[in-house]
């Protein structure tokens, strides 16, 4: 337990200084550290979301091993932030890690989901591979955000299945998911972008939040934070496909910000109240006052794009900065719910 919390207690100061260097790089003038703006991308994807999901997955799977992959992607983190690129082998060993135990959880429960999960890694795994290999960014960006984005598809094709749905849907998942591969083994940005709009379709589809966003409370912020996670991930197959696919330009960065800021992170925020009780034990409060940081985070993140779009740098800068206070403001409000929950949770209260 006291290992759980210290990983969750640090997670968030991890995510800051990556999200600090990239608001250095838009030219924002923030503290961080050197890492913090040469390792932007590989804390965001491994530093941060790649150990919080291993985190999951280990408190999940039950085993001791397991929880090497989260200790790892975390101390290769903070080896990253320190200057030091053998963080790079402590995350790629922890994704192989992953591997491991996303393999054992679909032996144990052979299902699509944990097919897909464990596919999911794999593409951590790939990535990391090529990151060390010194590929071109792009080419390694493209398995890091199948690896972000397949890891939630798979945990929403789970929880699909407690709605309505036909039965050729599981069928158009698995088609959606050949369709991405040829895009990533081919670096064809076209199939990749298709592959995108399509999942975001079907996620719209079939996924619960549809009837959900009806309800009240946490129920209905979660599904909200859904479906606007998945507007956003259509809109960032849009950008890729009209971008030119992996050329830089403001089609690439709407893309890639698109996927990781907008629909990513979207997701953090509609599942941290959900998550964190069940990985560190304690309980946390819900309140409307949630919905602030993710309004601002889709606020910067047009500003963002259109300041792309126009040549704008600051627009750019701003919208950028707009998703560091949203980003800032949402921990916050976390960290105040696990303490007004705890507060409750004592005998008397």
């Amino acid at each position: 337990m006291k290992l759980r919390l210290l990983l969750l207690l640090t997670f968030p100061l991890v995510l800051w200084m990556a999200v600090a260097g990239g608001l250095v790089r838009v030219g924002v003038p923030v503290p961080t550290s050197a890492g913090g703006i040469g390792w932007h991308g590989a804390l965001m994807v491994g530093g941060f979301f790649g150990s919080l999901i291993a985190l999951e997955r280990a408190v999940a799977l039950g085993k001791r091993w397991g929880w090497l992959a989260p200790v790892g992607a975390w101390l290769g983190a903070l080896l990253l932030l320190a200057g030091r690129p053998e963080g790079m082998l402590l995350i790629t060993a922890a994704s192989l890690m992953l591997v491991a135990m996303s393999v054992s959880v679909w032996r144990r429960q052979a299902q699509n989901f944990t097919f897909y999960l464990a596919v999911a890694a794999g593409c951590w795994s790939i990535g990391n591979v090529l990151w060390l290999m010194a590929r071109p960014l792009a080419e390694v960006l493209g398995w890091w955000m199948a690896f972000l984005v397949l890891t939630i598809a798979a945990e929403r094709l789970e929880l699909s299945r407690f709605a309505p749905r036909p039965p050729w849907a599981e069928r158009g998942f698995d088609a959606v998911m050949l369709l991405w591969l040829a895009g990533l083994l081919s670096g064809a940005g076209l199939l990749t972008g298709l592959a995108l709009l399509a999942l975001a379709a079907w996620m719209v589809r079939f996924d619960v939040a549809r009837h959900t966003v009806r309800g009240q409370g946490l129920p209905r912020f979660v599904a909200i934070c859904l479906l606007s996670g998945y507007a956003w991930l259509a809109l960032s197959a849009l950008a890729l496909m009209a971008g030119g696919g992996y050329q830089a330009g403001p089609g690439y960065d709407m893309a890639l910000h698109g996927v990781v800021i907008g629909f990513v992170l979207s997701m953090v925020f509609g599942h941290a109240l959900i998550i964190l009780p069940a990985v560190s034990g304690l309980k946390a409060r819900y309140r409307p006052q949630f919905y602030l940081p993710l309004l601002l985070l889709n606020i910067g993140l047009l500003i963002r794009f259109s300041g792309g779009w126009l040549a704008r740098a600051d627009w750019v800068a701003l919208g950028a900065s707009l998703n560091g206070v949203a980003l800032l403001a949402f921990m916050l409000l976390v960290l105040n719910a696990l303490r007004e929950g705890r507060r409750r949770s004592r005998p008397g209260r």
